[in-house]
């Protein structure tokens, strides 16, 4: 699923098709040119396969549509994945993926949250080319945090149950899936490259901030949650009703909070910053519900794990 997001989209595209047999690719309606970018690298690249371009409202089960669409083409075992469009894999999920027993279905992956950072300002304001759309992502983002986790990966059966939702945010994942492995998938979540990005994302997103989605961002105090790393997604989730962030400067957080990615490969999950992966199915959809970032008076789950 991807939205305007033409300063990532072939480092991410690139960086999947090492581990995919097949990428479908549903453009909720780019202006920056990122769908072009899609189908231009389809032409070099046989597993990407764009889906369609089209503006709806954004709702998680809009990725109902692919997996629908396209999965006949599955055979029992096969293994899906919901693949942002600003994420690249840590683990090589192939390999990850084949060492799982097949009595697991879904697993949950550990995402390192990376951020634009008062240091990152810094350099920025001193050459602006540093953060430039064409600098690959993972040198210009260094700072990050392990403060979200959320099922990725599902085994395919043809028993699962996928529908779109006309509710906000509702089904993100399949319904009918099993037990979910114990163990985390990694990988580097890029939200906030630069300044020019965090406006793009923050504008591309007001209108569906304002009719229900994405309101993990509407929070006056975002910056200090982020910073403490106090989960802002599950428990005690609140929101600020009428509050949309405006500049990308709401959005830069203390460098010194975070940690520094030296390229060497250690990257430590932190278990008691992120939701727990469910022990059996049958709590599977209540994890869901902390996953939504909805608050429990005002939405109701339509999955049946």
């Amino acid at each position: 699923m991807v939205k305007n997001e033409s300063d990532i989209i072939a480092q991410t595209l690139k960086s999947a098709v090492r581990w995919s047999d097949f990428i479908y690719v549903y453009d909720n309606g780019s202006t920056d040119g990122t769908w072009e970018k899609v189908i231009e690298l389809a032409k070099d690249y046989k597993q990407i396969i764009p889906y369609k371009q089209d503006n709806q409202p954004f709702a998680d089960s809009l990725r109902s549509e692919p997996f629908n669409y396209y999965r006949a083409k599955s055979v029992q075992g096969d293994w899906w994945c919901k693949l942002d469009a600003d994420e690249i894999y840590i683990d090589n999920p192939r390999v990850f993926l084949s060492k799982i027993p097949k009595k697991y279905e879904v697993v949950w992956a550990a995402s390192f949250e990376y951020y634009f950072t008062d240091k990152d300002l810094a350099l920025y304001e001193q050459n602006p080319s540093l953060y430039a759309d064409d600098v690959p992502v993972e040198e210009k983002c260094r700072y990050y945090i392990n403060n979200w986790s959320e099922p990725r990966f599902f085994r395919y059966k043809e028993s699962l149950v996928w529908e779109k939702s006309l509710a906000k945010n509702e089904a993100p994942m399949p319904s009918g899936s099993g037990e979910s492995y114990n163990k985390r998938i990694r990988l580097k979540h890029f939200q906030y490259r630069s300044p020019q990005q965090i406006q793009k994302r923050i504008d591309t997103r007001i209108e569906a901030m304002k009719n229900g989605s994405f309101l993990h961002e509407k929070q006056k105090n975002w910056k200090g949650k982020i910073e403490n790393c106090i989960d802002i997604d599950v428990k005690n989730f609140s929101y600020d009703k009428d509050y949309i962030p405006q500049s990308w400067k709401e959005r830069v957080v203390e460098a010194s909070k975070f940690l520094y990615d030296a390229h060497d490969g250690k990257y430590v999950i932190n278990e008691e910053a992120i939701p727990k992966i469910p022990t059996s199915p049958s709590i599977l959809s209540k994890s869901i519900n902390r996953i939504l970032r909805i608050p429990n008076q005002v939405k109701k789950i339509v999955l049946s794990f």
